[in-house]
């Protein structure tokens, strides 16, 4: 009496496109690097700041300085306000090592455990 019409079913047709004919630049150049400095002084601050702007990574190595070391505090201070000004990020690492990063890098601190079976 009542009954539906099935619609008929839509075979699906794979369709296969060549990718060779498309080129595309896989490595895109920056002149932004990874700088790992050994910081010595607070006059090393304005290379730094000049290297932070250019859009590098920095991974700042600040053991020559006494925990607690006023010199390293206002150093540190002053490379969060260049973070800040470029929109990028600063954190420390350890307490030996920190790390500024460009505008668009974000910076992950995180702990990788193994778990014993």
């Amino acid at each position: 009496m009542f009954f539906r019409k099935k619609k008929p079913e839509k075979k699906e047709e794979t369709v296969f496109v060549d990718l060779n004919n498309y080129s595309m630049q896989s490595r895109v150049q920056s002149d932004a690097r990874v700088k790992i400095v050994e910081v010595t002084s607070s006059s090393d601050l304005k290379p730094l700041t000049d290297l932070a702007y250019r859009g590098n990574i920095l991974v700042l190595d600040f053991s020559r300085f006494a925990d607690g070391d006023d010199e390293k505090k206002t150093m540190a201070r002053h490379l969060l306000k260049v973070a800040i000004d470029i929109d990028g990020a600063f954190t420390e690492a350890s307490e030996r090592l920190m790390i500024l990063s460009p505008s668009g890098l974000c910076i992950d601190k995180c702990r990788i455990t193994h778990k014993e079976k």
